[in-house]
């Protein structure tokens, strides 16, 4: 398996790639739901609320980095061939989500940087570091900036779990190996 993209299936980075913003956006839903749920002074998994929000915080920083390598490498190399078992329905369906996922992966982590930011709140990264306000206190902003945040989630949650659902559907029912094409260590080809 080669590491860039080719005719004969994903590369070895865009199947790493893909893995792990899987895992860094769910830990982001995951960490959402808890901190904002959460009483002030309460614990959850032993962390405050203030170091899930700085958690969150951080990982979106490095999902945005991530994503950003991703669509990169998204445009190295050959895309592989549409799977055979997909209808032309499906490859619209896959096209669109596709680009609205890349949208709100981009989207999220800005707009949450600016909600943050312009709330004053700030970004103490993996709670180390203090990163710098280059905004101010700005609640247009950050009431803005905020509502874009929310709206891309859901955006975001919409079209993931459409994919999911696709390949699910595809793999268990049509029993095609569609999901094989993605795995690790896999040649891509059912």
């Amino acid at each position: 398996m080669s590491l860039l993209n080719s005719t004969h299936g994903y590369g070895g980075l865009t199947k790493a790639l893909h893995w792990l913003v899987a895992v860094l956006f769910g830990f982001q839903y995951l960490a959402g739901a808890v901190m904002t749920r959460m009483a002030p002074n309460g614990t959850a998994l032993g962390l405050t609320q203030s170091a899930w929000y700085n958690w969150h915080k951080s990982i979106g920083l490095v999902a945005l980095a991530i994503a950003l390598v991703r669509l990169a490498n998204r445009n190295l190399g050959d895309l592989p061939p549409w799977a055979p078992s997909l209808n032309d329905g499906e490859k619209r369906f896959i096209h669109r989500a596709e680009q609205l996922m890349y949208g709100a992966m981009l989207v999220m982590p800005v707009s949450g940087f600016l909600y943050v930011m312009a709330g004053g709140y700030g970004v103490h990264l993996f709670g180390h570091w203090h990163l710098p306000n280059p905004i101010g206190a700005w609640p247009l902003l950050e009431l803005t900036s905020r509502l874009v945040h929310q709206v891309a989630g859901i955006a975001l949650a919409v079209a993931v779990l459409g994919h999911v659902g696709l390949v699910l559907r595809h793999q268990l029912f049509f029993r095609d190996g569609l999901l094989r094409r993605m795995l690790p260590g896999r040649s891509g080809t059912p």
